[in-house]
């Protein structure tokens, strides 16, 4: 929680112009800058790294997070921190002025200039399900603190498992788990519609907050401890207003809390064409899929949980493909633009290196996704996964996701998982 004292890679070339009787200085700055300037032409590994506390403005309150930018051969790195989770940024460019960080696969970016303080101050553009949003971004170098920049005592060590309900009305359960160390906490949440990934803050005093960002995605989730549980509010990016919620310790046995759920098949088989990237319509009757089990991953590129599920899933199925498994990804997408929606899935697919057939199937509305999946009934949850066996038959239904933020949790979701597939494999065609 202290703040650095070397300067700021960025801070380079801010220099005002310098009276003519300065000349000897004039050119002793000179050297000084363009060697700071060559900083981004060394590799990475004699480069030095600049870290940022990271902010940006939502209407209810900041949302924290750590940014690394580290010179190298190649150019520059952008790296996302949310505690031990580090997302290193698709794409990164600086002029020695202006800074751009890309995430194209989720149609985010950030884009900054640098002030005479090293500072950045620029603008978040996101992709959220009412269109693109602006948010005003800042970046402090050297700050290492997220919420609280002098932390007190904790009051309460919050370490463990609790029982969350989030909202008002109707409340969502979901379950914390949660680690601190002093006063450094980090943890998620598990919903039954995904977990809220790698969260990150401090406790001091009574009070604490966790925030994690990807790119795109972010959350807030700050509260105070009481005598009988912890409670405050949590919001996004772009949430007007904040929703409160409580929480208790869970018992250790619980099991209130299913991070995926499994639904009874709505039919006995299921059909679909969709159009692939290129433009050729895939169906599940296809030659390709006969004889084989197949997954179908439900899910967008705006969904941060589709983002995870990707992750252990494009590896997963180039390993077990010559097994008998095929991967058949439906993407429904943000809006009726036909060419954006092809261009965010192909990003998706190169992020990712996915190797299966990834399809859109349409706008993520609940009437699109009815109309393209009547027999399920349309889409509630991303990702929802699909389970067909050899002779064309849906055997299993998953909701939601349990990501690696969840640790253990994911790990025995994971296994889960391979069973399953591992059982419609051994099974006759």
């Amino acid at each position: 929680m202290t703040e650095s004292t070397h300067t700021p890679l960025l801070a380079v070339r801010n220099a005002t112009p310098v009276p003519r009787f300065f000349d000897v200085l004039l050119i002793a700055l000179t050297v000084v800058a363009t060697l700071a300037l060559l900083l981004f032409t060394l590799p990475a590994g004699a480069a030095t790294t600049t870290v940022y506390r990271a902010v940006l403005a939502a209407a209810p309150g900041e949302l924290p997070f750590g940014l690394e930018l580290t010179p190298g051969k190649a150019g520059i790195t952008a790296t996302l921190i949310n505690g031990n989770n580090r997302v290193r940024a698709e794409g990164a460019s600086f002029d020695g002025k202006h800074l751009e960080i890309e995430f194209p696969s989720y149609d985010a970016s950030i884009t900054a200039d640098v002030q005479a303080d090293g500072s950045l101050t620029g603008t978040a553009h996101l992709t959220k399900r009412g269109g693109p949003a602006a948010l005003a971004f800042r970046a402090v170098p050297g700050q290492t603190h997220r919420f609280f920049a002098t932390a007190t005592k904790p009051a309460a060590d919050l370490s463990g498992r609790w029982l969350v309900s989030s909202g008002s009305t109707d409340p969502e359960k979901g379950l914390a788990l949660l680690h601190q160390a002093g006063n450094r906490i980090t943890g998620t949440i598990q919903f039954r519609t995904g977990d809220e990934r790698f969260l990150a803050g401090e406790v001091s005093g009574s009070q604490f907050a966790l925030s994690t960002f990807d790119g795109n995605a972010g959350l807030v989730w700050r509260g105070s401890i009481g005598a009988d549980g912890i409670s405050g509010d949590s919001f996004g990016p772009t949430s007007k207003t904040a929703t409160p919620w409580r929480a208790t310790r869970a018992p250790a046995k619980d099991a209130s809390v299913v991070a995926v759920a499994e639904e009874a098949p709505p039919v006995a088989k299921l059909s679909f064409a969709f159009p692939d990237t290129a433009g050729h319509i895939v169906a599940l009757s296809d030659l390709r899929f006969r004889g084989k089990v197949v997954v179908v991953s439900i899910g967008g590129s705006w969904c941060a949980n589709c983002h995870d599920e990707a992750q252990f899933l494009a590896p997963y199925a180039a390993r077990r493909k010559a097994e008998g498994l095929e991967v058949i990804g439906l993407s429904f997408e943000y809006g009726s633009d036909l060419a954006r929606a092809t261009r965010q899935i192909r990003n998706f697919v190169a992020r990712y290196n996915i190797t299966y057939p990834m399809l859109y199937a349409g706008e993520a509305t609940p009437e699109s996704t009815k109309a393209a999946l009547p027999a399920l009934g349309g889409v509630k949850v991303y990702p929802t996964t699909l389970f067909v066996d050899r002779q064309g038959r849906l055997r299993a239904v998953h909701v939601g996701y349990a990501g690696p933020a969840t640790g253990q949790l994911a790990k025995t979701e994971a296994a889960r998982f391979d069973r399953l597939v591992t059982s419609l494999l051994h099974e006759p065609g």
